[in-house]
Order: structure tokens, then sequence, then C-alpha cells
């Protein structure tokens, strides 16, 4: 009869502790970042609506300054929107070619995770 060889512990077959950790290391890198992809992706229809929300209202604020006389019109502060609480809007008015050009820019910001973030329109508007 033949005798086959027998199988230690310290056969290469066995997983070592250094590859169970290598491997568990691989499988944590690679679940953070699908976590993280699946919260970017959660986000984004809210980001995207903002974005759209915002060059709304910035229009809204551009068609304002159509009915503003040119020597009156002027900067105008941040202000929180009335009818969009979570937005503000601001203009911004720069005299150009010796008072009878203004450069207009409307910004409007609003508050996202991590900081700030803001869409800007910008028109000129000559004098009659």
């Amino acid at each position: 009869m033949e005798q086959r060889p027998t199988h230690s512990h310290n056969s290469a077959e066995a997983f070592t502790l250094l590859e169970v950790l290598i491997a568990t290391v691989i499988f944590a890198t690679g679940s953070m970042a699908v976590m993280w992809a699946l919260s970017i992706g959660i986000f984004a229809p809210s980001d995207a609506e903002n974005v759209s929300l915002a060059a709304y209202i910035a229009q809204a604020r551009m068609e304002e300054v159509r009915n503003i006389s040119f020597d009156s019109l002027a900067d105008s502060p941040a202000a929180p929107d009335t009818d969009f609480p979570n937005f503000s809007a601001s203009r911004d008015v720069t005299t150009l070619v010796a008072n009878q050009l203004k450069r207009v820019e409307v910004t409007v910001s609003w508050d996202v995770k991590g900081g700030q973030s803001n869409v800007a329109l910008t028109t000129l508007v000559a004098d009659n």
C-alpha cells in the first residue's frame, strides 16, 4: 500500500495572517469607494435641482434690471430671496465707457455641504 503524505498546518495551501489582512484592506477600500459613489449619486439630483432653481432666480433678477432706469442702476447686497429663502441674490454694477455702459452681474448663492455654491449671470446695459 502506498502511503500518502499528510498535510500539516504549515502547508502552502493555508492562508497566512498577512494574506488575510491584505485581502481585508482591499475589500474595505473597495467597499468605501462604492459607498462614496452611492452617496454622491443620492445627492446629485438635489444639486441639479438647486442649480436650475438658482438660474431661474438669477434670470428673474436680471429681468428686474430691465425695469430700472440707467441712472438708478446700482449694487444690491446679498439678501435672501423672498420666495426661496435658502437662496440669496446680489447685484454688482460696474460703470464702463464714460458712464454710457454698465456691466450688471447677478449672483445667486446657496449653502451646500462643505461650503457655498453660486450661479452668476452677466449682461451689459447701455444708456438710451
